[in-house]
């Protein structure tokens, strides 16, 4: 990652005792949510009106495009190639850089992975160049839900049989999550064909084909019920009315109307793949209304939602920050360890875990991720604010006079008393006789 030009002095432990109540702040580790593709947007140009004879003109779809099948492996010059993609796609994403986070898209890829499983339909060329066009008209293209944060390239991995790269997504506010990009060798570099969301396990081309099913549904019940998951007998014209009103309230921005959809469905499509993801979503985005049922909710569904997404996602992101609230940190930190294990590890998680053992008093431990989170990213500033808030829980200013040396060492940043000033964690420090030598130190020429 790359660190900031000139990187901020560490604040307070970042899980300090706010004013009302103990525990991390609501939102610190939230979910930065919209990673998953609201397709309803993207689906909003196809020029398409009627979808009622889509067993007519069998093949038609088929004959269109050949399927995006993966690559054969990657040989060692395409795997250093891999991940320079890697690298440049997210120093784009970073630096906002649309035209260049686009041109790193096969949006015709894309579209051939979302077509090649559904069933045959009429106006089939029509309707694709209308996703395509949907796809590729915003800001960042079918993509442009990462362009409100800093990405970081973690590693290369393979995801359905393609070679992708593995980013971390993370907001001002300190909201992280990861995609997968799926990508297929172009020329010497690599052109991205899906995006896999780990927060909810699923790719941006399962997300459009079930919108696309439901548009295409009133003549082809039995099609939309095997690509949802549902079985047939369940699926009925009803169902998919509401389902189709789900992505209308969407598109209107009424995630509680979206909700209330949602749990009128029958008792056993509430737990199906498709229907609980838009259910939770919405708990997401009402989680912060105040509203005790809607929070009890949300947690419940998110205490549900490993085994009804598969140990693949991370939802336990979303669980972080209510068990902050909660002060039960023990159990943040099993979420934190196990989102890293899916992942495959991130420095920037063992900052979170670390920060968690930070509030338990387990200082030796707490020391041990932020040293092992430096160590694998050696630029990151979080590391040095978890050892300083280490120091400072133990008063061991000695020590917090030692990171400020490495912090205006590797930063070229130093920490002084404005800067300090007005944070109560280091109220003590500012009177101890280490700080007085610091400030000695730094005021000779």
């Amino acid at each position: 990652m790359t660190p900031p030009a000139v990187p901020p002095p560490p604040p307070a432990p970042p899980f300090g005792e706010p004013p009302s109540r103990r525990g991390m702040s609501v939102g610190r580790i939230l979910l930065a949510v919209g990673i998953a593709v609201p397709m309803v947007a993207m689906l909003g140009s196809l020029a398409v009106s009627q979808f009622q004879r889509i067993r007519e003109g069998a093949g038609q779809m088929k004959a269109q495009q050949p399927p995006v099948e993966p690559p054969p492996p990657l040989t060692a010059q395409q795997q250093e190639a891999l991940e320079l993609f890697g690298a440049n796609l997210a120093e784009a994403i970073s630096r906002k850089d649309s035209v260049a986070v686009k041109a790193a898209q096969d949006s015709d890829g894309l579209a051939t992975r979302v077509f090649e499983q559904l069933p045959p339909m009429p106006d089939a060329a029509k309707i694709r160049a209308g996703f395509i066009r949907g796809a590729s008209n915003r800001e960042g293209g079918w993509m442009w839900s990462l362009m409100a944060g800093e990405a970081a390239f973690l590693r290369t991995r393979e995801r359905l049989g393609f070679p992708a790269v593995l980013l971390r997504m993370k907001t001002e506010a300190g909201a992280v999550s990861y995609v997968d990009v799926l990508v297929r060798p172009e020329g010497i570099s690599f052109r991205a064909v899906d995006m896999f969301n780990y927060i909810f396990a699923t790719t941006t081309s399962e997300e459009a084909r079930n919108v696309l099913a439901v548009l295409t549904a009133k003549s082809g019940m039995g099609g939309l019920a095997a690509l949802l998951g549902i079985p047939q007998m369940k699926m009925d014209e009803d169902v998919a009315a509401r389902f189709e009103a789900i992505n209308k309230a969407k598109q209107a921005g009424d995630p509680a109307e979206v909700l209330r959809i949602c749990d009128s469905l029958p008792a056993e499509l509430k737990t199906q793949r498709t229907f609980f993801i838009l259910r939770l979503q919405a708990l997401m985005e009402l989680s912060s209304t105040g509203n005790e049922k809607i929070d009890e909710d949300y947690q419940h569904a998110l205490r549900a939602a490993p085994d009804i997404l598969g140990k693949g996602s991370t939802t336990d992101l979303l669980m972080v920050d209510l068990l902050f609230l909660e002060n039960d940190f023990q159990a943040a930190d099993d979420c934190l360890k196990r989102v890293d294990a899916v992942v495959g590890g991130d420095p920037y998680l063992k900052f979170l875990r670390g920060s968690a053992r930070l509030q338990l008093k387990d200082y030796e431990g707490a020391l041990a991720l932020a040293n092992e989170a430096q160590q694998e990213d050696p630029q990151m500033p979080d590391a040095v604010n978890l050892r300083i808030g280490v120091h400072l829980a133990r008063k061991d200013h000695k020590a917090v006079v030692g990171e400020f040396r490495t912090f205006r060492k590797n930063f070229g940043v130093t920490l002084d008393r404005e800067a300090l000033s007005g944070e109560d964690v280091y109220k003590d420090f500012l009177a101890s006789p280490e700080f007085a030598i610091w400030e000695k130190e730094i005021a000779a020429p």
